[in-house]
């Protein structure tokens, strides 16, 4: 997964041309924007598990090279490419311990083609089949940046509420909680989006 790692750390930065956020500074610069940046997939930075690390059967091997290939053609932004291969791995290996980076890889391919409708379809399923993933969290905010990029505010606040509960970097919740606090502000929930706005602030006067 290590090309995985890389390339997919710069993946979710593209949406809107925007940098990927890696630090609370980054998020301060970030904050009067009118769309919401794409963190980095940072839970693709997570070492294996160790499960992952104990000595493999044939078949366990051939799973892990066929996801490490597909990671490898994302990481190389070969998006068209890599499709086919986390397809592959998900028909071939129903039961690969891979399958949430799988669908992720998915949605972010197909998000980076432009395709969004079946980016959404990867995406959510992560979250419905695979939400106590490493993966969810980033799934998540990356629905979230989509319907807000449609102005389906409705459906975008509920997504950055779940990625800020759920990513375990810290810059990514504090981006969350300041955009579901600018959904709630525009749906007239002033009240909650004013307790958000100040959680950020607090947040931010820490770093």
């Amino acid at each position: 997964m290590k090309s995985f790692r890389r390339g997919a750390g710069l993946s979710l930065a593209v949406l809107f041309g925007l940098s990927g956020i890696s630090s609370a500074q980054e998020v301060r610069r970030a904050l009067p924007l009118n769309e919401p940046p794409v963190p980095r997939a940072l839970p693709l930075d997570e070492p294996i598990s160790p499960a992952q690390e104990k000595p493999a059967s044939p078949e366990q091997s051939t799973d892990k090279r066929q996801l490490e290939y597909a990671n490898a053609l994302f990481g190389r932004k070969m998006y068209d490419l890599a499709i086919p291969e986390y397809e592959k791995y998900l028909s071939d290996y129903e039961g690969g311990s891979g399958r949430a980076n799988a669908y992720f890889g998915l949605g972010e391919s197909y998000r980076l083609l432009g395709k969004n409708g079946s980016a959404r379809t990867n995406f959510q399923k992560v979250l419905d089949d695979f939400g106590d993933s490493e993966f969810a969290g980033a799934a998540a905010y990356a629905l979230a940046v989509l319907a807000f990029s449609q102005k389906d505010l409705n459906t975008a606040q509920p997504l950055f509420h779940k990625a800020a509960l759920k990513s375990k970097d810290a810059a990514v919740v504090l981006s969350a909680k300041y955009f579901e606090a600018r959904c709630l502000e525009s749906t007239k929930r002033a009240d909650d989006a004013l307790m958000l706005y100040l959680e950020v602030a607090e947040a931010k006067s820490q770093y």
